[in-house]
């Protein structure tokens, strides 16, 4: 009996549900999100024939790290060149975001509180906390121990707890 080969994703329906996830993590973690948002699904797209659908990866994880892998990669680049980065005040939680936070009003004001964190510890507790990435593969993606990762998630609850109290 032949082995049942899964199919790809069409690119299309992986933008329809997956657009504001990657769009909200592009928003949170780069100060030029379209831009970002853009590179990310050319890069995306450019990767899919190495997507195995059959793997142990679900396409949302694969995407998820993808994206995070290139958003890593702009901060580096930002980073040596020395660019400036500015949080802005108010941030798109995403879909599906807003019903975690409760009202539009906490949510804005978490989003604001958000924009005040660092952006080590802004990365860790966006992808901890509202794209539920476990810890250590926030570490193995931005090349951090575990214990560094946790220590910013710590300093960022702190953070945002004195900024929302």
């Amino acid at each position: 009996m032949p082995a049942l080969r899964l199919a790809l994703p069409e690119p299309e329906r992986l933008v329809a549900d997956h657009g504001g996830l990657v769009w909200a993590l592009c928003r949170r973690l780069d100060p030029e999100p379209e831009d970002a948002w853009q590179e990310a699904w050319e890069k995306l797209l450019r990767a899919l024939p190495r997507f195995d659908p059959g793997g142990t990866a679900s396409v949302r994880t694969w995407l998820m790290t993808v994206v995070h892998r290139h958003l890593v990669d702009r901060h580096r680049r930002r980073t040596v060149r020395g660019d400036v980065l500015e949080a802005d005040d108010v941030v798109d939680p995403g879909p599906g975001a807003s019903a975690r936070l409760g009202t539009a009003q906490d949510s804005a004001a978490l989003e604001r509180a958000l924009a005040l964190l660092p952006e080590p510890w802004r990365r860790v507790v966006v992808l901890h906390h509202l794209h539920e990435v476990p810890l250590e593969r926030i570490a193995a993606e931005e090349g951090l121990p575990v214990g560094t990762v946790k220590s910013r998630l710590h300093r960022g609850r702190a953070a945002l707890l004195e900024a929302l109290t």
